[in-house]
């Protein structure tokens, strides 16, 4: 879209005050945009840009999704001048957002609606068209923010701030449907839409926006199932479940130190748990026999009593193929080995009671997105099926089964036997503090929930980092209830997926989630508590990594529980 109107609005009568830094993008998105490959956008962006003249904006609030720096600014203070901010969105339905401030001084903001970027390679962004309707603001005016007043098809008060102007015929504007009157605004990354608002020092201003995922022009919508398939009877069976992390997910033999042994199995079952997820990476475990592909008997010799022996505990076994990197790497050249694979172990387990279900696949990530996966699935469930109709499978969307990738995950249509799982480990930086196979191996002193009685110090060696640098501004300085170390990151996570559950039929589990060893106890403790009650109050049975591993819940030096009480009292 581009602004035009037989008048001059209020917000086109000064040039665009911060154009200059994308110039180059201008050329950029006018000579690529034909090559821009399509993608469902999952989350809503938008920016709030400050004259070089103002004061930042501080202490931004959103309803939901997080508003923050722009860290690809290396200036730091036009970095402070930029707010960038990014919300969850569906294809199903419109969703809203809040943002609040309050100005020190009078002045303008330019808002600045957006797009995701993201790359399908280096090189190649990624077009993800967010629709945009219902924009009003409080404490401040947004012109024409229903976009019902055109002329020559372009909404009066908008201007583009680069990339070309779409027509009311094109994808996505043809096929997309307004709240209320007959038009809306679609922007992406190389097209964004900008007006710019004025306020009053001391005057809060509160904007509310709705949006939503454009659908792909070749969309066709999943089939919603409803509350009561077999997947939902079979989940409905289990609520507290615990992972034997690094072990046979471990390259062999067991790299990683971890065993398990029938004693595990009756520990966990002591403590209350009533399932058990089982990763094993199997692509390092099947191998050509006399009679084509098979399992090596010397994983099953190890495997299978503990799995037995779970069963005979009466927990249920979620058996999971794990770290099969070739795959996420280059699907196309292993994907007809995923499938060979799960032809040999659904064979093997075929007769084994209904009380295993069998998970496809751990975290699909990198070159294997959710849209690449899912005709990998398809072929997958189809050849499970022909060898054992019944059984429960388990299913992740990509990016390491977030959440926020569940409008992308198309299962097949007929088959109400399909459970998804999704995991979380917000907020990362407080799970994740002292990991070194994620760089933050330097990262400590991080409590949960915040902010801190003393603030915390950045490391040296995390000074050039601004993702963490930001979070670690605002762990400190941010009340409870908006703090970046706060439950409020998850609660956000699983509602994403009780909603798109409740819409499609498919029931959830959380498959992981836990924090490193290195964070104190008492943390710990606190957030497998919040987790625990905000995926129990939504219905969601869980499985917390690990028993004994990195993540532990169990303590084999003490041989007792850390924090019991957090996940059963």
């Amino acid at each position: 879209m581009s602004a035009g109107s037989h008048r001059k609005p209020r917000s086109q009568r000064n040039p665009f005050p911060l154009m200059r830094p994308f110039l180059f993008l201008l050329i950029i998105a006018s000579s690529l945009v034909a090559q821009e490959p399509l993608r469902l956008a999952s989350e809503g962006r938008l920016w709030l840009k400050i004259p070089a003249n103002q004061a930042p904006l501080r202490d931004v609030e959103v309803s939901t999704g997080s508003a923050n720096p722009a860290s690809w600014e290396k200036d730091p203070a036009r970095r402070e001048r930029h707010t960038d901010i990014t919300f969850p969105i569906r294809w199903w339905d419109w969703r809203e957002i809040t943002i609040a401030f309050t100005p020190t001084e009078n002045g303008s903001v330019d808002l600045i609606l957006d797009g995701p970027w993201e790359q399908k390679k280096p090189g190649t962004v990624f077009r993800e068209e967010v629709l945009w309707d219902n924009l009003t603001a409080e404490g401040s005016t947004i012109e024409n923010g229903n976009f019902e007043t055109q002329v020559d098809g372009k909404p009066i008060a908008w201007r583009p701030v680069y990339g070309h102007s779409l027509a009311g015929d094109e994808w996505p504007l043809a096929q997309a449907h307004a709240i209320e009157g007959k038009f809306l605004a679609a922007t992406s990354q190389s097209r964004p839409l900008a007006q710019t608002l004025t306020f009053t020092a001391g005057q809060k201003v509160t904007l509310r926006l709705h949006a939503k995922a454009a659908p792909l022009p070749d969309f066709v919508a999943p089939r919603c199932l409803g509350p009561n398939t077999p997947a939902h009877l079979a989940l409905s069976k289990i609520k507290r479940g615990i992972n034997l992390g690094n072990c046979w997910d471990a390259p062999p033999p067991y790299k990683w130190g971890i065993r398990y042994t029938p004693a595990d199995i009756d520990r966990i079952a002591a403590e209350g748990f009533d399932h058990v997820r089982v990763p094993v990476a199997w692509a390092f475990h099947l191998r050509q026999g006399a009679n084509g592909l098979e399992i090596d008997p010397a994983l099953l010799a190890d495997l299978e009593p503990v799995l037995h022996r779970a069963l005979e505990k009466r927990l249920h076994v979620l058996l999971d193929w794990h770290h099969f990197h070739s795959l996420t790497d280059d699907p196309a050249a292993h994907q007809a080995e995923f499938v060979a694979g799960w032809q040999v172990i659904a064979r093997h387990f075929q007769s084994w009671p209904p009380e295993l279900f069998l998970e496809l696949l751990n975290e699909p990530c990198n070159t294997l997105s959710t849209e690449i996966a899912n005709p990998i699935y398809a072929k997958t469930i189809s050849t499970i099926r022909a060898i054992d109709p019944q059984r429960i499978l388990v299913v992740s969307p990509g990016k390491y089964g977030s959440p926020r990738e569940l409008d992308k995950l198309h299962l097949p249509d007929g088959d109400d036997r399909l459970v998804v799982t999704v995991h979380c480990y917000d907020p990362f930086y407080f799970t994740h503090q002292g990991a070194a196979w994620v760089q933050l191996r330097d990262l400590h002193g991080i409590h949960y929930p915040g902010p801190p009685a003393t603030p915390l110090a950045i490391p040296d060696s995390l000074k050039n980092n601004s993702a963490i640098c930001n979070f670690i501004q605002r762990y400190n300085t941010l009340p409870a209830d908006r703090n970046p170390c706060s439950a409020r990151a998850v609660e956000e996570l699983l509602d994403l997926a009780r909603e798109w559950s409740a819409h499609f039929g498919r029931p959830i589990h959380l498959g992981e989630f836990g924090s490193h060893d290195v964070n104190d106890p008492s943390s710990r403790s606190r957030y497998a508590h919040d987790v625990r009650v905000l995926a129990e109050t939504r219905h969601i049975p869980w499985a917390l990594w690990d028993w004994k591993a990195t993540f532990s819940y169990w303590d084999s030096a003490k041989n007792e529980a850390r924090f019991r009480s957090a996940l059963f009292d």
